[in-house]
């Protein structure tokens, strides 16, 4: 009887617990379920050091690579591209990275520069923050829309041939939302000069949007304050008696003749002169723009082409500006400097010499011509 007591309780213990070294019913041991944590942690601690160190790549290490990221790519192609450019080693390593990262549904299309070593943390930080690509492009007062456009082509920013079609052609969406464009009007002189800063591949739209919105900023306002101060004869116009777009134009014109800062106002004074007379503006930079291509000298036969533009043939203003003019030229146009100037002539250093009669014109360009030989 005392046996089968003693065996009773062994059954007892059996049940309801186990001794050292035993195992708990349905569960794991103990020291199993440490291993497990642990081996977690060396494989989370593993891959973000396969993920910052950037040892799995190709070709030398700080060597600048770019790479195009297509709309709607998903981690899988991501990692593809990579791997091809060299930048990962492991397409299987990127994908289970950005999904520990709980990066797969923010990564970001676009233009991406990176450097070989770089690590696989830093390249998913990138993509997924949108860090694309920049491009900073300088546009210089006088520069023509055809001449903006292939500029801004040749940064990789736009299709040349889109934005000539747009600034020639500008949506009824585009004039809406920036209604200081005339009806029928082109963007030529909309388009102002200054420095831009664009994502790669951008597109035409957007580069146009932002250099509206920067020529409404300041040369838009600067139109309608001194429209505000009021003209002399009709609603609308500005203290030199012309309209916005008209000052415009003028501002354009004075864009392309001067050389120096002071002559501004002078040469838009004389061109006002001259249209108060009523006399051609006879300018050179008009007949400059009505031709295929410009010249470095202009020709007798150039002044008889036939255009809209040649201010040699064509009473008044030109339809509309020649070049994008900076603000400076728009000053000018806006006040000019009084005198009763109505011809100049350039000198050899880029100055003009102003003369009040014909005459004394003509004794002013045979005196530049004597200094040139």
């Amino acid at each position: 009887m005392p046996v089968r007591a003693a065996s009773g309780a062994n059954r007892a213990r059996g049940r309801h617990g186990a001794g050292p070294g035993g195992t708990r019913p349905g569960g794991a041991r103990p020291g199993t379920t440490v291993l497990i944590v642990v081996a977690v942690v060396l494989a989370a601690a593993g891959l973000v050091l396969l993920c910052v160190s950037g040892v799995f790549t190709s070709g030398p290490r700080g060597e600048k690579v770019v790479v195009h990221i297509p709309d709607g790519a998903p981690a899988s192609q991501i990692a593809a591209i990579l791997r091809q450019e060299g930048l990962i080693g492991s397409e299987r390593l990127f994908k289970l990275a950005v999904r520990v990262f709980g990066k797969a549904s923010s990564l970001k299309s676009g233009q991406y520069e990176f450097a070989r070593g770089n690590s696989m943390a830093s390249i998913i930080e990138r993509i997924s923050s949108g860090r694309v690509m920049t491009v900073k492009v300088t546009i210089a007062e006088g520069m023509t829309a055809q001449q903006i456009a292939r500029l801004f082509s040749q940064r990789g920013l736009v299709a040349e041939d889109e934005m000539i079609a747009l600034s020639d052609d500008p949506p009824e969406q585009l004039r809406a939302d920036f209604p200081f464009i005339p009806e029928g009007a082109s963007l030529e002189g909309y388009l102002f000069p200054d420095t831009y800063e664009f994502a790669s591949g951008v597109g035409a739209a957007r580069v146009i949007r932002a250099m509206l919105k920067r020529f409404e900023q300041v040369a838009h306002a600067a139109l309608g304050a001194a429209a505000e101060t009021g003209g002399p004869a009709r609603t609308g116009q500005l203290p030199n008696g012309l309209s916005e777009r008209e000052t415009l134009i003028l501002a354009s014109i004075v864009e392309r003749e001067a050389r120096i800062e002071r002559e501004r106002p002078i040469i838009a004074r004389v061109f006002l002169n001259r249209l108060e007379l009523p006399m051609p503006l006879q300018s050179c930079a008009t007949v400059q723009y009505a031709l295929p291509a410009p010249k470095e000298r202009l020709l007798n036969e150039d002044l008889q082409i036939e255009s809209a533009y040649n201010t040699y043939l064509v009473a008044g203003l030109p339809p509309g500006p020649i070049c994008n003019p900076g603000l400076a030229s728009i000053q000018a146009a806006i006040d000019p400097e009084p005198g009763d100037y109505l011809y100049f002539v350039a000198s050899r250093d880029g100055s003009h010499v102003f003369s009040r009669t014909y005459r004394d014109h003509v004794q002013a360009k045979a005196g530049i011509d004597r200094g040139a030989r």
